[in-house]
């Protein structure tokens, strides 16, 4: 999860796996391109680099995976690469040489991926194009099996209707999706830093323990944080532990008695990998309630299936509502592909007294895998015109959240028939200030442009009125800008 700098093509030592069966990569960006448009099929293109764990897990075992070479079988594949890594055979890759990557990775960043001001493109990056070249999708940073599953067959189907794929359990639409293009990082990348490499994290955590001033300490730890290296997870939960991050069970730490956790942890939420969910399992009973908060949307962003017994542990004990609300959230996410979860968020949307415990609810549906039983739980409440309206909003978010294009047959007509009821209240000749839609009205609009092809921010003022919500997911939505509402 870093950017790749074009000057680095030379550099490059660290040496992967020996080459396994996995994707075929084609040598040739020329040819690969001219046998997509001949044959009609969809051009898959892979970003690398070295020396980061998203990166190398990518390279070393995820493009290896059963599944993902089968479905790689559909489309014509390139990856491409700065780094070198010896002579004849690249022994990253496979069957192609380091030239080869290196030739592709130059014409991506002309032809295909967004630069910086400097120069910097995402690494990793996914991006699938038509045969006549054009972006179906893509997805900037760290991504799954399961949603590379996804995106595959998402693309494929759409290049071609006629392809039977379906989906297995562990296929999920990505947070991060784009839909039509690619990530622009000019003016900066609202997901925030790019993540250090193992070297350069040690490296900052040396320096740290060398001595800097306190402003200085604070922004290396959220730099550490966005690093996969497990010295890296190890220095952050010291410094929360620490004097500076304040002890657990609500001591309060840190110069002028300020407690930083709650800024780690909305930080951790938004730029660390998944496995920094054991730092954020520590503070879900801690005594101040901003604290336990945020470390429960932590785990939500974070959304690590390792970490569903403490979410679940957490979510019987928890009293407070409006952490309890937001703990249903982050069950979606880390409970994902898990048919306990799954009915544990269908009964509680259908059945507990709290409305605002049933939204979320809701809610969180659209993070789990497809299930026949939700997918009828979100349409009945949709079409159910005796329901709460903000019932019905939770609904349509958790629709769009699957990013699912399906859901339009069902989304579109409601928001026409939304849309009429609006102009039959609103009198003709009346008020020319703006009144803004009702939750219903503000989902459906927001469902539909989503799944038509906007990324996932449109939704953000839906889904945050629909469930209450008072702490931001900017690993999804983005991040606040000034100015911004």
């Amino acid at each position: 999860m870093r950017h790749l700098l074009l000057a680095a093509l030379a550099a490059g030592t660290a040496l992967a796996l020996p080459a396994a069966s996995g994707i075929e990569w084609s040598a040739s960006h020329e040819d690969a391109r001219a046998q997509a448009r001949e044959e009609k099929r969809v051009l898959f293109l892979a970003v690398n680099m070295d020396g980061e764990r998203a990166n190398d897990e990518l390279a070393e075992k995820t493009y290896r995976e059963k599944r993902i070479t089968e479905l790689a079988a559909h489309s014509v594949n390139l990856v491409a690469s700065a780094f070198e890594h010896g002579t004849g055979e690249c022994k990253r890759f496979g069957t192609i040489t380091c030239g080869d990557h290196v030739a592709c990775d130059i014409w991506a960043r002309e032809n295909v991926l967004e630069k910086d001001a400097e120069g910097f493109v995402v690494a990793p990056q996914h991006v699938w194009l038509s045969p006549e070249g054009e972006v179906l999708l893509s997805v900037p940073y760290a991504v799954t099996e399961g949603e590379l599953e996804w995106c595959f067959v998402t693309a494929l189907t759409t290049n071609d209707p006629t392809l039977e794929l379906k989906m297995s359990s562990k296929a999920r639409a990505p947070r991060r999706l784009v839909k039509g293009g690619v990530a622009d990082v000019e003016g900066g990348d609202q997901y925030g830093p790019s993540a250090l490499t193992r070297d350069e994290v040690l490296a900052l955590i040396e320096e740290v323990r060398r001595g800097v001033d306190r402003q200085q300490r604070v922004r290396a730890v959220m730099r550490i944080m966005t690093a996969d290296e497990p010295e890296a997870v190890d220095f952050v939960r010291s410094e929360m532990r620490s004097g500076l991050g304040g002890g657990r069970g609500g001591g309060r730490g840190g110069a002028r008695g300020r407690d930083p956790r709650p800024g780690y942890l909305r930080a951790m939420a938004r730029l660390a990998p998944a496995s920094y969910w054991v730092i954020a399992a520590e503070y879900v009973d801690d005594s101040l309630i901003e604290v336990r908060s945020e470390a429960v949307v932590a785990l939500e962003m974070l959304a690590s299936p390792d970490s569903l017994r403490d979410v679940s542990s957490a979510l019987r004990k928890e009293k407070e509502l409006s952490v309890k609300k937001n703990l249903l959230r982050a069950l979606g996410t880390a409970g994902a592909a898990d048919k306990k979860t799954i009915q544990t968020l269908v009964k509680t949307a259908e059945k507990d007294r709290d409305e605002l415990l049933r939204r979320n609810a809701l809610i969180a549906l659209g993070s789990v895998v497809k299930a026949d039983k939700v997918d009828d739980l979100l349409r009945e409440t949709l079409l159910d015109e005796e329901r709460d309206p903000r019932e019905r909003a939770a609904a349509v978010c958790a629709m769009a959240l699957t990013r699912r294009a399906e859901w339009l047959e069902l989304l579109r007509p409601a928001l026409e028939a939304a849309e009429a009821r609006d102009a039959e209240a609103t009198p003709e000749g009346e008020p020319e200030e703006f009144v803004p839609p009702d939750d219903l009205l503000l989902a459906l609009r927001s469902a539909v442009a989503l799944l038509e092809g906007g990324d996932l921010s449109v939704i953000k003022d839906a889904v945050t009125a629909a469930g209450r919500d008072e702490i931001p997911r900017e690993r999804w939505f983005g991040v606040e800008r000034a100015g911004q509402r």
